[in-house]
């Protein structure tokens, strides 16, 4: 192999390098996210469960009906956002499958192996998208229950306002 062509494959395997590096901060922020959500679900089992042995009377049930609803929303959030993980993880080692690729149809001079670059690549690049996309679900949804919360929260003042 030249000189040349070492350069020139070098050049080849730098795109999918540079890929790498932006699922891997995409890849830190999801997992931070990941794994707030994770901790606050936690919390609010625990509470959802020293509720429930607080209370016997079940004079509290629509607070307690409120943390059920509140839970499934943000277990579905946590589903999202690791659907979201994945997809990214995927992309990066199909970005790392593709760097192979790259220097195998080098070393092969395979047409067929060329070929498979493309795919390889794209593959990622694929795979990227749908993480991203997954990512995008859990933002809407995000805004979505916070405002399901503050709706809750306001009527609560109104309806314990008019009581006084």
């Amino acid at each position: 192999m030249d000189p040349e062509m070492v350069t020139r494959t070098i050049q080849l395997i730098i795109a999918p390098v540079v890929m790498i590096p932006s699922c891997s901060i995409l890849g830190s922020g999801l997992l931070a996210h990941y794994s707030a959500l994770g901790e606050r679900l936690r919390r609010m089992v625990r509470e959802r469960v020293e509720l429930d042995h607080e209370t016997a009377s079940g004079s509290i049930s629509g607070l307690l009906e409120y943390i059920n609803s509140q839970l499934l929303a943000l277990f579905h959030r946590h589903q999202l956002v690791r659907t979201s993980l994945v997809g990214v993880l995927i992309a990066i080692v199909f970005f790392i499958a593709d760097m192979f690729t790259i220097a195998l149809s080098v070393i092969s001079n395979s047409p067929g192996l060329s070929s498979a670059v493309l795919i390889v690549f794209l593959a990622g690049v694929a795979s990227l998208l749908l993480g991203s996309l997954f990512a995008v679900f859990d933002v809407t949804l995000s805004h979505s229950i916070f405002a399901q919360e503050t709706r809750h929260v306001i009527s609560m003042d109104r309806s314990t306002a008019g009581k006084s």
